[in-house]
């Protein structure tokens, strides 16, 4: 027969050793969570600048436009354009590469209508 008080002792142990392995692997966890919350925060940070430029670039544009046609009567700028949440921001530098082509055809464009329209 075996002393209680052994299996006691034994029980108490492999409790603490338990209560040790929980609170170790609990702590690991914190530390692993706030290295993620930490990373993300970054990302977070980074997405906002980068959110923040390309909407300075594309109001800029938006106003080179919007300066284009401000002195033709015949020609009215509509509201700054609104982000198209179908977008693919994957896409985002082909996008933004599409912008300064266009806005190029289409200062040409007013140029050669308000060209015809003075020699009328």
């Amino acid at each position: 027969m075996t002393d209680p008080v052994a299996q006691y002792k034994e029980l108490l142990d492999t409790a603490h050793r338990a209560a040790h392995r929980y609170s170790e692997h609990e702590r690991r966890r914190a530390v692993d969570l706030v290295d993620e919350i930490s990373k993300a925060d970054k990302r977070l940070r980074e997405a906002m600048k980068t959110e923040t430029q390309i909407t300075d670039e594309i109001n800029g544009w938006w106003r080179k436009v919007a300066n284009t046609v401000s002195g033709l009567n015949w020609l009215i700028a509509g509201p700054r354009p609104t982000p198209d949440t179908r977008a693919r921001p994957e896409a985002l530098r082909e996008y933004l590469a599409q912008i300064e082509p266009s806005t190029r055809a289409f200062n040409t464009a007013v140029r050669k209508t308000s060209w015809r329209k003075r020699a009328l």
